[in-house]
C-alpha cells in the first residue's frame, strides 16, 4: 500500500531526509498514560520545572459515502505520527493514545513553549493527505494543560487537554 503524502507542502519527500520509522508507543487509557508520564513529573518535582502536555486529536474528513480500509487509516495516522514525531525536541516525547489521537509531552516547557510547539503540530499535521487515488482531508484540533497547574498526575493533566481539544 503507498505511503500517504502531504498534499503542497514545503516539507521535502521522506526519501530525503532521516527518518524515524518505529511506530509511536502506544497507550490505551488516560490511566496507562498517567503511569508513563510518572516518571517525567518527578523529574520535574525535583527540577521545580514545569511540564506541558499537548493532545492532539486528529479527524480524518471524507466525502459521504467514502470509508477507508483499517489498514489504509493505520498508514495514515503513522504518517501523522511521524510529522509529529519531527516537530518536537529530542527531549519531548509523542504517544498515541487511543485510534486517532497522540498526547505530547514536554518536559521543563511552560505555556509560552507549549503554544509554540502547538502551532508548529497544528501547521505539520492538517491539511490534505494523498492516499491511493483519493484525497483525504484531515482536521486537528488540540488541547493544552500543564503540570502542576492543572493536574498532578498524568490521568488529570491528559483528562483536561483532551477535554481541551473536544
Amino acid at each position: 500500500m503507498p505511503q500517504p503524502q502531504m498534499i503542497a507542502s514545503d516539507e521535502p519527500p521522506a526519501s530525503s531526509r532521516s527518518c524515524v520509522t518505529a511506530p509511536l508507543p502506544r497507550v490505551d487509557s488516560l490511566a496507562a498514560l498517567g503511569l508513563r508520564v510518572s516518571r517525567l513529573f518527578a523529574q520535574c518535582r525535583r527540577q521545580n520545572a514545569q511540564l506541558a502536555m499537548l493532545w492532539v486529536a486528529v479527524d480524518l474528513q471524507m466525502r459521504p459515502g467514502e470509508s477507508m480500509d483499517v489498514d489504509a487509516r493505520d498508514e495514515l495516522i503513522d504518517a501523522v505520527s511521524q510529522r509529529l514525531r519531527h516537530r518536537v525536541r529530542g527531549v519531548d516525547e509523542v504517544l498515541r493514545v487511543g485510534e486517532q489521537s497522540f498526547a505530547v509531552l514536554l518536559p521543563s516547557a511552560g505555556s509560552l513553549e507549549s503554544d509554540i510547539v502547538e502551532q508548529r503540530l497544528l501547521q505539520a499535521v492538517r491539511g490534505s493527505y494523498g492516499m491511493d487515488e483519493r484525497v483525504v482531508q484531515l482536521t486537528v484540533r488540540v488541547g493544552r494543560s500543564l503540570f502542576p497547574e492543572h493536574g498532578r498526575n498524568g490521568a488529570e493533566l491528559a483528562e483536561v487537554a483532551r477535554r481541551l481539544a473536544e
